[in-house]
């Protein structure tokens, strides 16, 4: 399949635990839509499209917003199925004569797609332009959806979320590099913010609306209902999308790429491994040194390869590493907490389900709101700060659980569930751009796929880890534990926000008393 680059028509267009869970070296000039001028620490800024003109800087952010919310209509899909899939595996294990933990892997096998997928489809929008690889990924979205919907069996249901998988790791690091194409870098962190709030939004209302028609019509009804959806958003994509300028027509370096999906899956199947036979697993085990050997392998290619996937360099810039090191660490106890919360509320307070739900609810819905005003504080205060700030308030949200468990104090764990929300919704916007702005305009695809492939990384090793470390306990003590053990290993995120460059305002002196 093609896709016009050119905005014309497709061309050929064709037809465990985890179960809770809810992408060349770019070339010197600047495209045609876009000025630069690059820092030696932050790598290049991008201008204003349209600069020098009121009425072309007018249309210019009017498409700004119009590709925000094409681009957020687009992948509306996937991030309002997260929850109810996940909600729903009993419904579905019954109904498909399966199990929900064989369809768990609905949900593992999906993030595993997306965190081997995700960096070579990137790097694939920086090659042959973002808008091109942004509609195939949003076809196989599509389709996947369709699949999911018309699943006859467990294997088949579980292939088809794996489809979806794909997609999702196609359309995000391009939507992501598209927007941040749109945007001048003094107006990145705001997009973003209404972004993540979409992308959080989205599965609270996935599963507020989603729940009651899957109870009245069955689980099928969900991919009946999003499917005309997803090729609706596809359609306003082709449409609205202006044509990326494809970057140089390098070959993809497939020896960097394939070592690092090793080091990847490798991984991620030693977290799932490890959570269920122990780590000390002979396979386990294997699995690790397989990681390990992919990990090398990928430094090793990247170091010769005269194209590579990934520059190496970038990691001795501080806003391109700084975010990789923060991010991923609020993820570990973000999501870690998050799935050990529902236990917590079961055993220590006796809560059903449906309350449960309720509670949890309160994290979700901070995270979405408070994201737009973390994109703008990013403007006005600066991107290491909020990413600061993130950190400081994921630590306090798992010491103030600490005590909540302690204590078994429902005011406390509501309390803990904002202060996480509130902790994402600051920061997320700040990792994003900061990467962006570390980065040439041509690596914009790998860089984001580099910064959720981490992210994703962060949240399943959370998950795992923080279980691991719960075991059989379930008292008070136990929990408590559990999310000291999150607080330390998120404390680790303050040298990732530390290593930023703070920006003008965070730089600017105090100003003295005469």
């Amino acid at each position: 399949m093609a896709i016009d680059e050119r905005g014309g028509a497709p061309a050929g267009l064709g037809t465990s635990r985890a179960a809770a869970l809810d992408g060349v070296i770019a070339d010197d000039a600047p495209s045609s839509a876009t000025t630069a001028a690059t820092t030696p620490e932050s790598g290049p800024v991008l201008g204003e499209v349209g600069v020098g003109s009121s009425v072309g800087d007018d249309h210019d952010r009017a498409y700004a917003r119009r590709l925000l919310i094409t681009v957020i209509g687009g992948l509306i899909v996937f991030s309002s199925s997260m929850t109810i899939v996940s909600a729903s595996l009993p419904t579905m294990a019954d109904d498909l004569d399966s199990t929900e933990s064989f369809l768990s892997w609905s949900v593992t096998g999906l993030f595993l797609v997306m965190a081997v997928g995700t960096p070579v489809l990137g790097r694939l929008g920086d090659i042959h332009g973002h808008r091109r690889v942004f509609l195939i990924g949003s076809i196989v979205l599509s389709v996947g959806t369709i699949l999911c919907g018309l699943a006859p069996t467990a294997l088949a249901f579980v292939a088809a979320r794996m489809v979806v998988g794909l997609g999702i790791a196609t359309t995000m690091p391009n939507a992501m590099a598209l927007i941040m194409s749109a945007y001048p870098s003094s107006r990145r962190s705001e997009a973003m913010g209404w972004f993540q709030m979409a992308m959080t939004g989205a599965p609270v209302i996935g599963l507020v609306v989603g729940g009651p028609l899957i109870d009245l019509f069955g689980w099928r009804i969900l991919f009946a209902i999003l499917a005309p959806i997803s090729f609706a958003g596809f359609a306003a994509a082709w449409k609205v999308i202006r044509p990326s300028t494809p970057g140089e027509p390098v070959p993809i370096d497939w020896a960097g790429a394939g070592a690092l999906a090793v080091a990847t899956l490798g991984f991620l199947l030693f977290l799932e491994r490890g959570s269920s036979a122990g780590f000390g697993d002979a396979l386990a085990l294997v699995l690790a040194a397989t990681s390990a050997l992919g990990l090398a392998a990928f430094v090793a290619v990247e170091r010769r390869a005269p194209r590579p996937m990934l520059r190496l360099d970038y990691f001795s810039r501080r806003d391109f590493t700084g975010p990789l090191i923060a991010q991923p660490l609020s993820q570990f106890a973000y999501m870690g907490a998050f799935l050990v919360a529902p236990l917590l509320l079961d055993e220590l307070f006796g809560y059903t389900v449906g309350i449960i739900a309720l509670i949890l609810l309160a994290r979700p819905l901070v995270y979405s709101v408070s994201s737009p005003i973390g994109g703008r504080l990013a403007v006005t205060i600066g991107p290491r700060s909020m990413i600061l700030a993130g950190s400081i308030l994921m630590v306090l949200s798992m010491a103030v659980w600490v005590l909540g468990a302690r204590w078994t104090n429902l005011w406390l764990i509501v309390l803990g569930l904002v202060l996480s929300g509130l902790a994402m919704g600051l920061a997320s916007p700040s990792y994003a751009t900061t990467i962006a702005g570390a980065v040439d305009d041509g690596d914009l695809g790998i860089a984001n796929a580099m910064g959720t492939t981490m992210m994703n990384i962060g949240m399943l090793t959370g998950i795992q880890a923080m279980f691991v470390v719960l075991g059989d306990g379930r008292g008070p003590d136990d929990f408590a534990i559990v999310f000291g053990f999150g607080a330390v290993v998120t404390a680790f995120g303050l040298i990732g926000g530390l290593m930023i460059t703070p920006g003008p305002a965070e730089r600017a002196e105090p100003a003295v008393a005469a």
